[in-house]
Protein backbone atom coordinates (compact mmCIF):
# COMPACT_ATOMS: atom_id res chain seq x y z
CA UNK A 1 0.00 0.00 0.00
CA UNK A 2 1.33 3.48 -0.92
CA UNK A 3 0.11 6.67 0.66
CA UNK A 4 -1.27 9.21 -2.15
CA UNK A 5 -2.33 12.30 -1.31
CA UNK A 6 -2.35 14.09 2.31
CA UNK A 7 -5.14 16.56 2.75
CA UNK A 8 -5.10 19.11 5.36
CA UNK A 9 -8.04 21.15 6.72
CA UNK A 10 -7.82 24.27 9.50
CA UNK A 11 -4.55 22.40 11.51
CA UNK A 12 -2.58 25.14 13.34
CA UNK A 13 -1.20 27.88 10.67
CA UNK A 14 -2.99 25.76 7.70
CA UNK A 15 -5.95 26.27 6.20
CA UNK A 16 -5.96 24.21 3.39
CA UNK A 17 -3.27 21.96 1.44
CA UNK A 18 -3.56 19.12 -0.47
CA UNK A 19 -0.33 17.59 -1.34
CA UNK A 20 0.13 14.56 -3.95
CA UNK A 21 2.77 12.17 -2.82
CA UNK A 22 5.18 11.20 -5.79
CA UNK A 23 5.65 7.41 -6.67
CA UNK A 24 9.44 6.22 -6.06
CA UNK A 25 10.33 9.62 -5.15
CA UNK A 26 10.68 11.61 -2.21
CA UNK A 27 7.74 14.02 -1.05
CA UNK A 28 10.15 17.50 -0.17
CA UNK A 29 9.12 20.32 2.01
CA UNK A 30 11.20 23.39 1.68
CA UNK A 31 11.09 27.13 2.25
CA UNK A 32 11.86 29.52 4.99
CA UNK A 33 11.71 29.32 8.59
CA UNK A 34 8.35 29.53 10.59
CA UNK A 35 6.50 28.27 7.29
CA UNK A 36 4.56 25.68 8.42
CA UNK A 37 6.86 23.03 7.48
CA UNK A 38 6.80 21.25 10.83
CA UNK A 39 2.99 21.38 10.60
CA UNK A 40 2.83 19.38 8.15
CA UNK A 41 4.92 17.00 9.30
CA UNK A 42 3.06 17.12 12.34
CA UNK A 43 -0.03 16.41 11.01
CA UNK A 44 1.53 13.28 8.68
CA UNK A 45 2.25 12.06 12.53
CA UNK A 46 -0.87 12.05 13.48
CA UNK A 47 -2.95 10.14 10.74
CA UNK A 48 -0.01 7.97 10.61
CA UNK A 49 1.85 8.04 13.32
CA UNK A 50 1.93 4.71 16.07
CA UNK A 51 -1.08 6.39 18.15
CA UNK A 52 -4.94 6.34 17.85
CA UNK A 53 -5.09 9.61 15.82
CA UNK A 54 -8.16 10.69 17.57
CA UNK A 55 -6.62 10.60 20.83
CA UNK A 56 -3.47 12.31 20.36
CA UNK A 57 -4.37 15.08 22.13
CA UNK A 58 -4.93 18.70 20.13
CA UNK A 59 -3.78 21.82 22.41
CA UNK A 60 -6.06 25.04 21.94
CA UNK A 61 -2.51 26.07 19.76
CA UNK A 62 -3.17 23.13 17.33
CA UNK A 63 -6.41 25.07 16.21
CA UNK A 64 -6.38 26.87 13.05
CA UNK A 65 -4.72 30.62 13.42
CA UNK A 66 -4.63 29.73 17.58
CA UNK A 67 -8.81 30.79 17.47
CA UNK A 68 -10.29 27.30 18.73
CA UNK A 69 -13.85 29.08 19.39
CA UNK A 70 -13.59 30.77 15.76
CA UNK A 71 -12.35 27.53 14.58
CA UNK A 72 -13.49 24.70 16.40
CA UNK A 73 -12.72 21.69 14.20
CA UNK A 74 -9.18 20.75 12.29
CA UNK A 75 -9.30 17.77 9.35
CA UNK A 76 -6.10 15.39 8.42
CA UNK A 77 -6.81 13.09 5.99
CA UNK A 78 -4.36 10.71 3.78
CA UNK A 79 -5.72 8.75 0.51
CA UNK A 80 -4.11 5.47 -0.47
CA UNK A 81 -3.59 3.64 -3.75
CA UNK A 82 -5.19 0.33 -1.90
CA UNK A 83 -7.82 -0.35 0.23
CA UNK A 84 -7.21 1.43 4.17
CA UNK A 85 -10.42 0.21 5.23
CA UNK A 86 -13.20 -2.49 5.33
CA UNK A 87 -16.31 -1.94 6.92
CA UNK A 88 -18.88 -4.37 8.19
CA UNK A 89 -21.12 -4.11 5.29
CA UNK A 90 -17.46 -5.10 3.14
CA UNK A 91 -17.62 -1.58 1.50
CA UNK A 92 -13.53 -0.39 0.73
CA UNK A 93 -12.19 3.24 1.57
CA UNK A 94 -9.42 4.43 -0.02
CA UNK A 95 -8.34 6.87 2.41
CA UNK A 96 -9.08 7.88 5.87
CA UNK A 97 -9.02 10.95 7.82
CA UNK A 98 -9.40 12.53 11.31
CA UNK A 99 -11.50 14.96 12.24
CA UNK A 100 -10.50 17.08 15.57
CA UNK A 101 -13.09 19.21 17.54
CA UNK A 102 -13.62 21.76 20.36
CA UNK A 103 -14.67 18.90 22.87
CA UNK A 104 -11.94 16.23 22.52
CA UNK A 105 -14.64 13.33 23.41
CA UNK A 106 -15.95 14.14 19.45
CA UNK A 107 -12.75 13.05 17.99
CA UNK A 108 -13.15 10.71 15.33
CA UNK A 109 -12.05 8.77 12.24
CA UNK A 110 -14.12 9.15 9.18
CA UNK A 111 -14.29 9.34 5.59
CA UNK A 112 -13.83 12.60 3.27
CA UNK A 113 -17.48 13.01 3.85
CA UNK A 114 -16.99 12.70 7.46
CA UNK A 115 -18.62 9.30 7.34
CA UNK A 116 -17.40 7.84 10.85
CA UNK A 117 -14.80 5.20 10.43
CA UNK A 118 -13.67 2.35 13.11
CA UNK A 119 -10.24 2.14 12.28
CA UNK A 120 -8.72 -1.37 13.70
CA UNK A 121 -5.39 -1.43 15.35
CA UNK A 122 -4.30 -3.55 12.16
CA UNK A 123 -5.61 -0.74 9.50
CA UNK A 124 -2.88 1.36 11.10
CA UNK A 125 -0.29 -1.65 10.93
CA UNK A 126 -0.55 -1.77 7.25
CA UNK A 127 1.51 1.58 6.86
CA UNK A 128 2.87 3.82 9.36
CA UNK A 129 4.78 6.92 9.34
CA UNK A 130 8.16 7.05 11.69
CA UNK A 131 9.21 10.47 12.31
CA UNK A 132 13.21 11.31 13.08
CA UNK A 133 12.78 14.92 13.96
CA UNK A 134 15.31 17.28 14.55
CA UNK A 135 16.45 15.72 17.92
CA UNK A 136 17.97 12.57 15.64
CA UNK A 137 17.37 10.30 18.95
CA UNK A 138 17.17 6.66 17.15
CA UNK A 139 16.61 5.24 20.45
CA UNK A 140 12.93 5.28 20.40
CA UNK A 141 12.73 3.32 17.10
CA UNK A 142 15.13 0.96 17.47
CA UNK A 143 13.67 -0.37 20.71
CA UNK A 144 10.32 -2.25 21.97
CA UNK A 145 8.96 1.33 23.48
CA UNK A 146 5.67 0.33 21.97
CA UNK A 147 4.62 -2.59 19.45
CA UNK A 148 4.78 0.28 16.19
CA UNK A 149 8.35 0.82 16.82
CA UNK A 150 10.43 -0.26 13.93
CA UNK A 151 12.31 -2.72 16.16
CA UNK A 152 9.11 -3.78 17.36
CA UNK A 153 7.97 -4.60 13.81
CA UNK A 154 10.55 -6.43 13.02
CA UNK A 155 10.65 -8.84 16.00
CA UNK A 156 7.13 -9.50 15.23
CA UNK A 157 7.60 -10.39 11.76
CA UNK A 158 11.13 -12.22 12.83
CA UNK A 159 9.12 -14.15 15.40
CA UNK A 160 5.59 -15.14 12.97
CA UNK A 161 8.54 -16.63 10.46
CA UNK A 162 9.97 -19.24 13.36
CA UNK A 163 9.00 -23.05 12.29
CA UNK A 164 8.44 -24.91 15.44
CA UNK A 165 11.50 -26.57 15.39
CA UNK A 166 13.32 -23.13 15.32
CA UNK A 167 11.08 -22.31 18.32
CA UNK A 168 12.51 -25.46 20.53
CA UNK A 169 16.40 -25.19 19.25
CA UNK A 170 15.92 -21.29 20.65
CA UNK A 171 14.29 -22.78 23.85
CA UNK A 172 17.19 -25.01 24.68
CA UNK A 173 19.73 -21.69 23.73
CA UNK A 174 18.18 -19.62 26.07
CA UNK A 175 17.77 -22.22 28.94
CA UNK A 176 21.67 -22.71 28.58
CA UNK A 177 22.04 -18.59 28.80
CA UNK A 178 19.51 -18.79 31.86
CA UNK A 179 21.75 -21.60 33.80
CA UNK A 180 24.42 -19.28 33.02
CA UNK A 181 23.10 -16.82 35.09
CA UNK A 182 21.89 -19.11 37.98
CA UNK A 183 25.42 -20.49 38.61
CA UNK A 184 26.12 -16.71 39.92
CA UNK A 185 25.73 -16.28 43.51
CA UNK A 186 24.13 -12.96 43.75
CA UNK A 187 21.58 -13.61 40.55
CA UNK A 188 20.29 -16.76 42.39
CA UNK A 189 19.94 -15.25 45.55
CA UNK A 190 17.55 -11.94 44.49
CA UNK A 191 16.09 -14.40 42.25
CA UNK A 192 14.83 -16.57 45.26
CA UNK A 193 14.45 -13.31 47.32
CA UNK A 194 11.93 -12.03 44.60
CA UNK A 195 9.94 -14.82 43.93
CA UNK A 196 9.26 -15.08 47.82
CA UNK A 197 8.34 -11.80 48.28
CA UNK A 198 6.21 -11.42 45.49
CA UNK A 199 4.22 -14.92 46.69
CA UNK A 200 4.17 -13.59 50.17
CA UNK A 201 2.57 -9.98 48.77
CA UNK A 202 -0.24 -11.57 46.80
CA UNK A 203 -1.85 -13.93 49.36
CA UNK A 204 -4.68 -12.15 49.51
CA UNK A 205 -5.50 -12.20 45.33
CA UNK A 206 -7.98 -14.60 44.14
CA UNK A 207 -5.36 -15.41 41.32
CA UNK A 208 -2.02 -17.12 42.02
CA UNK A 209 0.93 -15.11 40.64
CA UNK A 210 3.99 -16.23 39.98
CA UNK A 211 7.20 -14.62 38.87
CA UNK A 212 10.73 -15.90 37.07
CA UNK A 213 13.15 -14.42 35.13
CA UNK A 214 13.57 -15.65 31.58
CA UNK A 215 16.58 -14.81 28.52
CA UNK A 216 13.86 -14.02 26.31
CA UNK A 217 9.89 -13.44 25.84
CA UNK A 218 8.20 -16.58 25.03
CA UNK A 219 5.79 -14.78 23.35
CA UNK A 220 7.93 -13.14 21.25
CA UNK A 221 11.44 -14.87 21.03
CA UNK A 222 12.93 -12.44 18.42
CA UNK A 223 12.10 -9.36 21.76
CA UNK A 224 15.17 -10.99 23.13
CA UNK A 225 17.30 -9.82 20.02
CA UNK A 226 19.25 -6.06 20.51
CA UNK A 227 20.78 -3.81 17.42
CA UNK A 228 24.27 -3.24 18.83
CA UNK A 229 26.19 -0.56 17.00
CA UNK A 230 29.90 -1.01 16.60
CA UNK A 231 33.01 0.99 15.84
CA UNK A 232 35.88 -1.24 15.16
CA UNK A 233 35.81 -4.35 17.33
CA UNK A 234 34.10 -2.14 20.41
CA UNK A 235 30.13 -1.87 20.73
CA UNK A 236 29.05 1.99 21.21
CA UNK A 237 25.89 3.58 22.48
CA UNK A 238 23.73 5.42 19.55
CA UNK A 239 23.99 8.68 21.45
CA UNK A 240 28.14 8.43 20.76
CA UNK A 241 27.67 8.37 16.82
CA UNK A 242 26.77 11.88 14.84
CA UNK A 243 22.95 12.91 14.26
CA UNK A 244 24.12 11.78 10.65
CA UNK A 245 25.43 8.57 11.28
CA UNK A 246 22.06 7.69 13.49
CA UNK A 247 19.50 8.52 10.77
CA UNK A 248 21.40 6.42 7.93
CA UNK A 249 21.03 3.64 10.95
CA UNK A 250 17.41 3.90 11.25
CA UNK A 251 17.23 4.46 7.23
CA UNK A 252 19.07 1.47 6.61
CA UNK A 253 16.94 -0.73 8.73
CA UNK A 254 13.92 0.46 7.58
CA UNK A 255 15.25 -0.32 3.99
CA UNK A 256 16.38 -4.03 4.92
CA UNK A 257 12.81 -4.44 6.70
CA UNK A 258 11.05 -3.52 3.17
CA UNK A 259 13.19 -6.07 1.09
CA UNK A 260 13.04 -8.76 4.02
CA UNK A 261 8.90 -8.81 4.81
CA UNK A 262 7.96 -5.99 2.60
CA UNK A 263 3.87 -6.47 3.81
CA UNK A 264 3.86 -3.61 5.88
CA UNK A 265 4.18 -0.15 4.50
CA UNK A 266 6.32 2.50 5.69
CA UNK A 267 6.64 5.63 5.22
CA UNK A 268 10.08 7.87 6.96
CA UNK A 269 9.30 11.14 8.05
CA UNK A 270 12.74 13.00 7.97
CA UNK A 271 13.23 16.93 9.39
CA UNK A 272 15.58 18.38 8.53
CA UNK A 273 18.25 15.80 7.18
CA UNK A 274 20.95 17.82 6.08
CA UNK A 275 21.34 19.19 9.76
CA UNK A 276 25.48 18.74 11.22
CA UNK A 277 26.25 17.30 7.66
CA UNK A 278 29.10 18.92 5.55
CA UNK A 279 27.81 19.07 1.99
CA UNK A 280 29.89 16.09 0.01
CA UNK A 281 27.87 14.18 2.71
CA UNK A 282 24.36 15.85 2.39
CA UNK A 283 24.67 15.27 -1.39
CA UNK A 284 25.47 11.29 -0.85
CA UNK A 285 22.57 11.40 1.90
CA UNK A 286 20.25 12.90 -0.90
CA UNK A 287 21.60 10.06 -2.92
CA UNK A 288 21.04 7.28 -0.48
CA UNK A 289 16.95 8.61 0.31
CA UNK A 290 16.42 8.18 -3.79
CA UNK A 291 17.55 4.64 -2.88
CA UNK A 292 15.43 4.48 -0.27
CA UNK A 293 12.29 5.37 -2.14
CA UNK A 294 13.40 2.65 -5.20
CA UNK A 295 12.91 0.53 -2.60
CA UNK A 296 9.79 0.65 -1.88
CA UNK A 297 9.87 3.15 1.18
CA UNK A 298 8.04 6.20 0.54
CA UNK A 299 9.84 9.46 2.24
CA UNK A 300 8.98 12.72 3.54
CA UNK A 301 11.93 15.15 4.60
CA UNK A 302 11.69 19.29 4.87
CA UNK A 303 14.84 20.98 4.22
CA UNK A 304 16.78 24.19 4.15
CA UNK A 305 19.41 22.93 2.07
CA UNK A 306 19.18 23.12 -2.39
CA UNK A 307 21.03 19.73 -2.71
CA UNK A 308 17.78 18.19 -1.64
CA UNK A 309 15.19 19.94 -4.14
CA UNK A 310 16.63 17.36 -6.91
CA UNK A 311 15.91 19.25 -10.88
CA UNK A 312 14.97 15.41 -11.48
CA UNK A 313 11.77 15.88 -8.86
CA UNK A 314 10.30 18.75 -9.04
CA UNK A 315 6.27 16.98 -8.83
CA UNK A 316 8.34 16.31 -5.65
CA UNK A 317 8.90 19.48 -4.55
CA UNK A 318 6.76 21.79 -2.28
CA UNK A 319 7.32 25.28 -1.71
CA UNK A 320 5.91 26.15 1.62
CA UNK A 321 5.35 29.74 2.19
CA UNK A 322 3.22 31.90 4.20
CA UNK A 323 0.91 34.71 3.47
CA UNK A 324 0.36 38.24 4.47
CA UNK A 325 -2.22 36.44 7.05
CA UNK A 326 0.83 34.39 8.18
CA UNK A 327 -1.38 31.59 6.88
CA UNK A 328 0.95 28.76 5.49
CA UNK A 329 0.44 27.81 1.68
CA UNK A 330 2.04 25.32 -0.50
CA UNK A 331 2.85 25.29 -4.11
CA UNK A 332 3.31 21.94 -5.77
CA UNK A 333 3.48 21.95 -9.01
CA UNK A 334 2.71 18.91 -11.91
CA UNK A 335 4.64 18.48 -15.23
CA UNK A 336 1.05 19.22 -16.52
CA UNK A 337 1.24 22.92 -14.41
CA UNK A 338 4.60 23.50 -15.94
CA UNK A 339 3.57 22.48 -19.38
CA UNK A 340 0.38 25.32 -18.87
CA UNK A 341 2.81 28.20 -17.07
CA UNK A 342 5.33 27.93 -20.39
CA UNK A 343 2.18 28.00 -22.56
CA UNK A 344 0.99 30.73 -20.60
CA UNK A 345 3.90 32.52 -21.03
CA UNK A 346 4.86 32.67 -24.70
CA UNK A 347 5.91 29.59 -25.41
CA UNK A 348 4.26 27.77 -28.35
CA UNK A 349 2.42 24.92 -27.25
CA UNK A 350 3.88 23.03 -29.96
CA UNK A 351 7.40 23.28 -28.23
CA UNK A 352 6.77 22.00 -25.16
CA UNK A 353 5.11 18.74 -23.52
CA UNK A 354 4.52 16.90 -20.07
CA UNK A 355 7.83 14.35 -20.34
CA UNK A 356 9.90 17.31 -22.22
CA UNK A 357 9.38 19.61 -19.46
CA UNK A 358 10.48 17.70 -17.01
CA UNK A 359 13.49 16.48 -18.65
CA UNK A 360 14.39 20.23 -19.67
CA UNK A 361 14.44 21.35 -16.29
CA UNK A 362 16.32 18.46 -15.23
CA UNK A 363 18.96 19.51 -17.67
CA UNK A 364 18.95 23.24 -16.75
CA UNK A 365 19.09 23.48 -12.98
CA UNK A 366 21.55 23.12 -10.15
CA UNK A 367 21.91 23.72 -6.34
CA UNK A 368 22.66 27.26 -7.40
CA UNK A 369 19.65 27.94 -9.32
CA UNK A 370 17.66 25.73 -7.27
CA UNK A 371 19.09 27.64 -4.21
CA UNK A 372 16.44 30.55 -5.72
CA UNK A 373 13.26 28.81 -4.78
CA UNK A 374 14.03 29.23 -1.14
CA UNK A 375 14.04 32.78 -1.61
CA UNK A 376 10.72 34.98 -1.62
CA UNK A 377 12.35 36.82 -4.76
CA UNK A 378 15.40 36.64 -7.10
CA UNK A 379 17.45 38.81 -9.31
CA UNK A 380 17.75 36.58 -12.39
CA UNK A 381 21.21 37.43 -14.20
CA UNK A 382 23.27 36.33 -17.48
CA UNK A 383 26.21 34.66 -15.59
CA UNK A 384 29.80 35.11 -13.37
CA UNK A 385 30.19 38.72 -13.63
CA UNK A 386 27.20 40.39 -12.33
CA UNK A 387 27.15 37.66 -9.23
CA UNK A 388 30.49 38.22 -8.00
CA UNK A 389 30.68 41.99 -8.81
CA UNK A 390 26.44 42.85 -7.76
CA UNK A 391 27.16 41.84 -4.10
CA UNK A 392 30.06 44.07 -3.24
CA UNK A 393 28.24 47.34 -4.70
CA UNK A 394 25.13 46.23 -3.04
CA UNK A 395 27.14 45.96 0.15
CA UNK A 396 29.12 49.23 -0.29
CA UNK A 397 25.27 50.58 -0.91
CA UNK A 398 24.26 49.55 2.40
CA UNK A 399 22.12 47.14 0.36
CA UNK A 400 21.82 43.17 1.73
CA UNK A 401 19.51 41.16 -0.53
CA UNK A 402 19.33 38.34 1.89
CA UNK A 403 17.66 40.72 4.14
CA UNK A 404 15.03 40.66 2.01
CA UNK A 405 14.86 37.37 0.91
CA UNK A 406 16.95 38.02 -2.79
CA UNK A 407 18.56 35.86 -4.00
CA UNK A 408 21.03 36.21 -7.23
CA UNK A 409 20.92 33.88 -9.50
CA UNK A 410 23.13 33.56 -12.29
CA UNK A 411 21.40 32.26 -15.25
CA UNK A 412 24.43 30.91 -17.14
CA UNK A 413 23.68 32.95 -20.10
CA UNK A 414 20.91 35.43 -21.38
CA UNK A 415 19.07 32.86 -23.36
CA UNK A 416 18.09 30.63 -20.10
CA UNK A 417 16.62 33.73 -18.52
CA UNK A 418 13.38 33.50 -19.82
CA UNK A 419 13.02 29.70 -18.63
CA UNK A 420 14.00 30.35 -14.89
CA UNK A 421 11.60 32.92 -14.70
CA UNK A 422 8.98 30.95 -15.85
CA UNK A 423 10.18 28.37 -13.15
CA UNK A 424 10.39 30.49 -10.41
CA UNK A 425 7.26 32.52 -11.34
CA UNK A 426 5.54 29.26 -11.44
CA UNK A 427 6.50 28.82 -7.78
CA UNK A 428 5.22 31.74 -6.23
CA UNK A 429 8.43 33.74 -6.47
CA UNK A 430 8.70 37.42 -7.39
CA UNK A 431 11.44 37.54 -10.81
CA UNK A 432 13.50 40.58 -11.72
CA UNK A 433 15.45 40.28 -14.96
CA UNK A 434 19.04 41.97 -15.40
CA UNK A 435 20.76 41.79 -18.97
CA UNK A 436 22.85 42.85 -21.11
CA UNK A 437 20.86 44.79 -24.26
CA UNK A 438 23.94 44.00 -26.68
CA UNK A 439 24.09 45.54 -30.06
CA UNK A 440 21.28 43.38 -31.99
CA UNK A 441 17.43 43.55 -30.74
CA UNK A 442 17.11 39.65 -32.31
CA UNK A 443 18.97 38.49 -29.36
CA UNK A 444 16.33 40.09 -26.71
CA UNK A 445 12.81 38.90 -28.73
CA UNK A 446 11.85 36.27 -26.27
CA UNK A 447 12.46 38.65 -23.17
CA UNK A 448 11.27 41.63 -25.01
CA UNK A 449 7.65 39.82 -25.38
CA UNK A 450 8.30 37.85 -21.86
CA UNK A 451 8.85 41.16 -19.69
CA UNK A 452 6.37 43.14 -22.04
CA UNK A 453 9.12 45.50 -22.85
CA UNK A 454 7.73 47.85 -25.44
CA UNK A 455 11.17 49.01 -26.74
CA UNK A 456 14.94 49.05 -26.23
CA UNK A 457 16.96 51.21 -26.18
CA UNK A 458 20.51 49.69 -27.67
CA UNK A 459 24.33 50.38 -28.05
CA UNK A 460 24.62 52.76 -25.68
CA UNK A 461 26.26 52.82 -22.07
CA UNK A 462 23.08 53.83 -20.81
CA UNK A 463 21.28 51.52 -18.16
CA UNK A 464 16.97 51.32 -18.55
CA UNK A 465 14.66 49.95 -15.89
CA UNK A 466 11.18 48.71 -15.86
CA UNK A 467 8.79 47.19 -12.83
CA UNK A 468 10.56 43.59 -13.24
CA UNK A 469 13.42 44.10 -15.57
CA UNK A 470 17.12 46.18 -15.95
CA UNK A 471 19.09 46.36 -18.73
CA UNK A 472 22.62 48.10 -19.93
CA UNK A 473 22.00 49.33 -22.93
CA UNK A 474 25.23 47.42 -24.55
CA UNK A 475 26.38 45.56 -21.76
CA UNK A 476 27.49 45.71 -18.19
CA UNK A 477 31.00 46.74 -18.86
CA UNK A 478 29.95 49.60 -21.07
CA UNK A 479 27.73 51.02 -18.27
CA UNK A 480 30.47 50.33 -15.75
CA UNK A 481 33.41 52.29 -17.75
CA UNK A 482 31.24 55.07 -18.51
CA UNK A 483 30.31 55.34 -14.50
CA UNK A 484 33.57 54.31 -12.55
CA UNK A 485 36.15 56.93 -12.81
CA UNK A 486 39.60 55.36 -13.79
CA UNK A 487 37.65 52.13 -14.60
CA UNK A 488 40.43 51.51 -17.38
CA UNK A 489 42.93 52.47 -14.84
CA UNK A 490 41.63 49.65 -12.15
CA UNK A 491 41.14 47.20 -15.53
CA UNK A 492 44.50 47.62 -16.72
CA UNK A 493 45.99 47.01 -13.20
CA UNK A 494 43.81 43.72 -12.87
CA UNK A 495 45.51 42.65 -16.11
CA UNK A 496 48.80 44.15 -15.93
CA UNK A 497 49.92 43.82 -12.01
CA UNK A 498 47.95 41.12 -10.99
CA UNK A 499 47.06 38.99 -14.08
CA UNK A 500 43.62 38.77 -13.77
CA UNK A 501 41.81 38.24 -17.06
CA UNK A 502 38.18 37.38 -17.74
CA UNK A 503 35.44 39.68 -17.57
CA UNK A 504 34.19 38.32 -14.57
CA UNK A 505 37.49 38.64 -12.51
CA UNK A 506 38.26 42.22 -13.86
CA UNK A 507 34.47 43.24 -12.88
CA UNK A 508 34.90 41.79 -8.74
CA UNK A 509 38.68 43.53 -8.96
CA UNK A 510 37.09 47.11 -10.43
CA UNK A 511 34.22 46.84 -7.83
CA UNK A 512 36.37 45.85 -4.59
CA UNK A 513 39.48 48.76 -5.45
CA UNK A 514 37.30 51.00 -6.87
CA UNK A 515 35.48 52.01 -4.15
CA UNK A 516 32.77 53.31 -6.52
CA UNK A 517 28.82 53.92 -6.44
CA UNK A 518 27.95 53.45 -9.94
CA UNK A 519 24.17 55.34 -10.59
CA UNK A 520 23.19 52.46 -11.88
CA UNK A 521 23.54 50.44 -8.47
CA UNK A 522 21.41 53.07 -6.70
CA UNK A 523 18.82 52.43 -9.92
CA UNK A 524 18.97 48.59 -9.91
CA UNK A 525 18.57 48.94 -5.90
CA UNK A 526 15.67 51.25 -5.90
CA UNK A 527 13.87 49.23 -9.00
CA UNK A 528 14.33 46.14 -6.65
CA UNK A 529 12.64 47.66 -3.56
CA UNK A 530 9.93 48.28 -5.94
CA UNK A 531 9.37 44.28 -6.24
CA UNK A 532 6.04 42.86 -5.90
CA UNK A 533 5.74 42.13 -1.47
CA UNK A 534 3.67 40.84 0.81
CA UNK A 535 4.69 43.55 3.15
CA UNK A 536 6.44 46.97 2.06
CA UNK A 537 9.85 46.93 2.63
CA UNK A 538 11.93 49.88 2.80
CA UNK A 539 15.35 49.69 1.65
CA UNK A 540 17.02 53.02 2.12
CA UNK A 541 20.93 53.56 0.99
CA UNK A 542 23.17 53.39 4.33
CA UNK A 543 26.74 54.03 4.54
CA UNK A 544 28.98 51.24 4.12
CA UNK A 545 30.08 51.54 7.98
CA UNK A 546 26.60 51.50 9.30
CA UNK A 547 26.37 48.94 12.03
CA UNK A 548 22.50 49.83 13.03
CA UNK A 549 20.69 45.92 12.74
CA UNK A 550 16.91 45.78 12.91
CA UNK A 551 16.05 41.96 12.06
CA UNK A 552 12.13 42.64 12.93
CA UNK A 553 11.55 41.86 9.20
CA UNK A 554 14.13 39.14 8.70
CA UNK A 555 12.77 36.86 5.89
CA UNK A 556 13.97 33.52 7.16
Amino acid sequence: MRATRIVIDQYRSIEHIDLTIPEGKPLVLFGPNNAGKSNIISAISRILGERFAPYVEMQDSDFFMRDKAKYPHAWIGCHFDAPYHRDRSGNEYYECYVKYCKEASENTYCDSHEKKLFISNADRSAIQAHLVDAERSINYQLSYSSRYTLLSKFSHAVHSALSENDKDSLDNAFRQIKEVFEGIPEYASFAEHFATTVQDSVQGFIHKLEVDFSAYDPNNYANAMRILAKEGNDVRAFEEFGTGEQQVLLMAFAKAFMQTFGSDSIVLVLEEPEAHLHPLAQRWLKEYIYDLCDSGIQVVISTHSADFVDPGNLEGAVRVWKDCRGVTDVVQLSSHDLVDQCVAMGVPSSKVSEIGISRFYQAKLNSEITKGLFASRVLLVEGPTETQALPIYFKRAGFSPSAVGLEIIGCGGKGNIPSLYRLFTAFGIDCFCLFDGDESSGNNKELVGLLEINSMNLGTPSFEVGSNYAYFSKDFEATAQSEIADYSTFESDARVNYHISGKPAIARFVAELSGSLPNFIVELIHALNGMTACASLTLQLESANSEENDFDDCPF
